[in-house]
C-alpha cells in the first residue's frame, strides 16, 4: 500500500511553520530595539558624562573661583562663570540695589479687591 501524503497535514505544517517565523522575527525584533537603546543609554551616558563640568565653548574643565567673596565654577580660558541658584540668592541678598537683587527681590504689586 502506497502512502499518500494528506494535503490537509501539508497545510497544517505549513501554517506552523510560517506562525514559527513570525513568532520568532517579532522575538528578534523586540531584541534588536532593546539592544540598541541599551547601547543608546549607554552613548548617551558616555557623551553627558564626558561633557558634565566642561566648558560648552571650548570643552576645557571648570574650575571652582571665588569672586568677591562668592564661589563660582569658571572656564579657565574665559569663556564664562557659571552659578548656583543659592550663589544667585547670596549675590542678591547682598546686592539688593544692583540689578540682580532688583531682579530677585522685585515689588509685589498692590492687587486691591
Amino acid at each position: 500500500m502506497a502512502y499518500e501524503r494528506d494535503p490537509f497535514v501539508d497545510t497544517l505544517q505549513a501554517k506552523e511553520r510560517a506562525e514559527e517565523d513570525v513568532f520568532f522575527a517579532n522575538r528578534d525584533r523586540e531584541l534588536l530595539a532593546r539592544l540598541r537603546a541599551a547601547a543608546e543609554a549607554a552613548r548617551r551616558e558616555h557623551v553627558a558624562e564626558f561633557s558634565r563640568g566642561r566648558c560648552p565653548d571650548c570643552g576645557e574643565a571648570l574650575v571652582a573661583a571665588e569672586h568677591h567673596g562668592v564661589t563660582v565654577i569658571a572656564c579657565p580660558a574665559g569663556h564664562g562663570m557659571w552659578l548656583t541658584e543659592s550663589t544667585l540668592h547670596v549675590l542678591a541678598r547682598r546686592e539688593r540695589d544692583s540689578w540682580i537683587g532688583r531682579y530677585f527681590y522685585r515689588p509685589r504689586p498692590v492687587v486691591t479687591g
